[in-house]
């Protein structure tokens, strides 16, 4: 093979490997564990991949009563990849969703105006990145309980949820962990409140936790991992 085409070849490599997402985290002791998930909100077409998704810790051991409602510290994802959140370094115990955020990009708006001298002169204004929190419902969180033991990478499932803004009609887990994520948020009443809104409360559409599912997360969660120092839990 000649060296010109080589050359756009190995740009293309190092393209490939250079977009690969790396876990934040290495393993904090030969045995570290992973808890995933996988959340999407539905959208007017479609649905969108949750960025972040918060955890709390319910077994019996941190929570004597074992209630979905519980005093152990929230705890938010810190990888995604291939659309699945990951907590990485987590430790071993029984956990469920409470919570998850979403991005959506803004456009610019372009306008444009001729000077004196005839010239057009075009400028932008707003854009950005508006983050969404959801604060899931008690449904949500029952499905979700997964266990996860010492060097285990533990899978909670697909979610599909619904979003909303009638805060009134929180149930008891919207409303014990919306006052620890968002003080005040179930306060927002009125028109102007609830349209201009960026914290809703979501309720569950569905969850897949099927064998095609779990092969699809076995899959991805391979290639996520292959070649860093997490691979030894998907290569069991």
């Amino acid at each position: 093979m000649k060296f010109n085409k080589i050359l756009p070849l190995m740009i293309l490599i190092f393209i490939a490997v250079g977009c690969k997402s790396i876990p934040t985290q290495n393993p904090a002791a030969k045995d570290s564990s992973v808890l995933a998930v996988e959340v999407r909100v539905k959208q007017f077409l479609g649905s969108k991949s949750a960025s972040r998704v918060h955890v709390v810790r319910v077994d019996k051991k941190v929570n004597p009563g074992q209630t979905l409602i519980s005093k152990t510290p929230v705890i938010a994802s810190n990888w995604a990849d291939r659309g699945i959140t990951y907590y990485l370094n987590v430790e071993p115990g029984e956990y469920v969703v409470v919570a998850f955020e979403y991005e959506v990009e803004q456009q610019a708006q372009q306008t444009s105006s001729t000077t004196s001298g005839n010239v057009t002169v075009t400028t932008s204004s707003g854009g950005g990145k508006t983050i969404f929190t959801v604060i899931t419902n008690k449904e949500t969180a029952e499905k979700s309980k997964t266990k996860v033991a010492a060097g285990q990478l533990a899978y909670m499932g697909s979610f599909l949820v619904d979003t909303n803004k009638e805060f009134a009609q929180a149930d008891e887990n919207q409303k014990h962990y919306a006052n620890i994520l968002k003080p005040g948020m179930l306060e927002k009443t009125g028109l102007f409140g609830n349209f201009f809104a960026v914290d809703l409360l979501g309720t569950l559409v569905s969850h897949t936790k099927d064998e095609e599912t779990l092969k699809e997360f076995k899959e991805d969660s391979k290639k996520s991992f292959t070649e860093t120092p997490w691979s030894y839990l998907t290569e069991k």
